[in-house]
């Protein structure tokens, strides 16, 4: 426990829940605003180093394609972009699939144990965040493990009971509190859904974070800083074939509302992670960053 003024920060490191509708580019767009290599970025990247920049992937080719979108569109050099750290989870999310009981605790143990070496890596940078490609496939994939397989005309699945339920909720707990240190930024991806109309009236359906369950309604209750990422289709920033993204500080989704102190130190729109971050008084390492140079005026 720490005594401490009620006007002193929590923490001097992001947790955030960065949200999107699927394939609006969430992962390129925070690993690029991480490292300051978006166009437009002008105060270098959150990070202090690309190695210092670990990428926890769980969605279906969630890294394709972004080590090119970094070197061709962004003007990364090559080099710099192999030092980012991956630890890949797809297997392991496959492999939920084909199990063939519920209360399999496999998937839950790989990611515990995988934490331990991501904790000891990204201790080591000034500076470094832990992105989390996604939070959506991470809770589905625990979910399946727990409940066991869909049943059929033959064989009923096992469902999910009140106790599964709760199990799934301290596995999520356990992840989250393992990766939300205050010794590195801790950045969720997740995916938002908004259910179809039926037609039966009711009204207009909300939008959801694509979590299900108490999990899904608490998750964002237990990080500081939540952003809707906005795409700006078609409208790509000047000189380059890269679409602008800003981060939506003050998104007006039912299930959420803004982070805390988003409204009054943050601009609606920020399109720069690092200036977001510096602006809430998190550590930036502000890698990339070249002052301008000064007139040598005689």
């Amino acid at each position: 426990m720490k005594e401490e003024a009620l006007t002193e920060a929590s923490s001097t490191y992001g947790k955030t829940l960065a949200v999107a509708k699927a394939k609006e580019g969430k992962t390129a767009t925070l690993i690029a605003n991480l490292l300051g290599v978006m166009p437009w970025q002008k105060y270098g990247g959150v990070v202090g180093d690309p190695s210092h920049l670990i990428v926890l992937a769980f969605d279906s080719g969630a890294v394709v394609g972004i080590k090119e979108f970094l070197v061709d569109l962004c003007g990364m050099k090559l080099q710099d972009a192999a030092r980012i750290q991956a630890f890949n989870f797809q297997d392991d999310v496959r492999q939920v699939s084909n199990a063939e009981t519920d209360w399999d605790f496999t998937l839950y143990n790989s990611i515990v144990t995988s934490i331990k070496r991501v904790q000891d890596k990204a201790s080591k940078g000034k500076s470094s965040a832990v992105l989390v490609s996604s939070l959506t496939t991470v809770a589905l994939a625990l979910q399946r493990a727990i409940a066991g397989p869909p049943g059929n005309s033959e064989k009923p699945g096992g469902g999910m009971d009140q106790s599964k339920w709760t199990e799934l909720g301290r596995q999520i707990y356990v992840i989250r509190k393992l990766l939300q240190q205050d010794a590195w930024h801790c950045i969720w991806e997740g995916h938002v859904f908004k259910p179809p109309e039926t037609g039966q009236g009711g009204g207009e359906r909300s939008e959801t974070l694509q979590v299900q369950g108490a999990s899904g309604h608490n998750f964002p209750n237990n990080v500081e800083q939540i952003f809707r990422i906005r795409r700006m289709f078609g409208e790509t920033h000047e000189g380059t074939k890269v679409d602008r993204v800003f981060f939506d500080t003050q998104p007006s989704m039912d299930f959420i509302s803004g982070g805390r102190l988003t409204t009054t130190n943050l601009d609606a729109k920020e399109f720069d992670l690092t200036k977001a971050y510096y602006k809430l008084g998190l550590n930036v390492g502000r890698w990339g960053y070249k002052p301008a140079k000064k007139s040598s005026r005689k």
